[in-house]
């Protein structure tokens, strides 16, 4: 990577300082003689000099691009952009740039934002903060047809199905596709922040297919999404 650190640019300096005075050195102790100005040991060191100056150089200027703030409006093509240019993302550096560069280089084309999660060390909160600076349409939504909880159908008893089940009403199931965090916090053993956690994960991998979906948002175990099965479910 060209992005250098303070700690890099002061041994740059500080080579450049030991050449410029091997340099002056020679000069002093043989004389400015154009024979010896010419000699290999003086060009020598002036190549260095020259190569020294021209990776300063190219340094200052890939630093430059990648600190150089989005204008009003502009907007980053994760398929075509340099790693310096998604440097210029929010919350994006330079390690994550070259891993988004990386994954392209050996996938399919970014085609949403929930693609871009597919690359490693990208998240919820990466993908909130550059999804208004990139070109890339938002994660597939749910559909809205059908209502986030229904009315769960009483199980067939003895006289049929239309006969209630004893012990009252029917509870309600849950549309992960389409339940808010807070509808989703009615569930057993579903607090705020598992509810937020899944509604996060809808957002960045588009629809649950199937209650058994849920064992991938982070926090849900197997026995937790075994327990809910029953009372949830995922709208097409």
């Amino acid at each position: 990577m060209l992005n250098t650190t303070p700690q890099e640019r002061l041994a740059l300096g500080v080579v450049a300082l030991l050449v410029a005075a091997g340099v002056g050195a020679r000069m002093l102790h043989h004389g400015p003689g154009a024979a010896e100005l010419a000699g290999p040991g003086t060009e020598a060191e002036a190549g260095a000099l020259r190569a020294l100056q021209g990776e300063t150089d190219h340094r200052a200027k890939d630093a430059a691009r990648r600190a150089r703030p989005l204008a009003p409006g502009e907007r980053i093509d994760p398929n075509t952009a340099t790693e310096a240019e998604l440097d210029r993302l929010p919350r994006v550096g330079p390690g994550q740039a070259r891993k988004i560069v990386e994954w392209r280089g050996s996938h399919a084309p970014f085609r949403t934002l929930a693609d871009l999660d597919s690359v490693p060390g990208v998240g919820p909160a990466l993908l909130a903060a550059v999804a208004p600076f990139v070109t890339l349409a938002p994660a597939p939504a749910a559909a809205a047809a059908r209502p986030a909880i229904e009315p769960a159908a009483p199980p067939p008893g003895p006289a049929g199905p239309d006969v209630p089940p004893a012990g009252g009403s029917a509870g309600a199931v849950v549309d992960l596709n389409r339940a808010s965090a807070e509808e989703l916090r009615g569930l057993p053993g579903i607090g705020p922040a598992l509810a937020e956690r899944i509604v996060a994960w809808r957002a960045a991998h588009g629809p649950f297919r199937s209650p058994d979906d849920l064992v991938q948002v982070p926090g849900i175990g197997s026995k937790t999404a075994t327990r809910l099965r029953p009372l949830v479910r995922a709208s097409p």
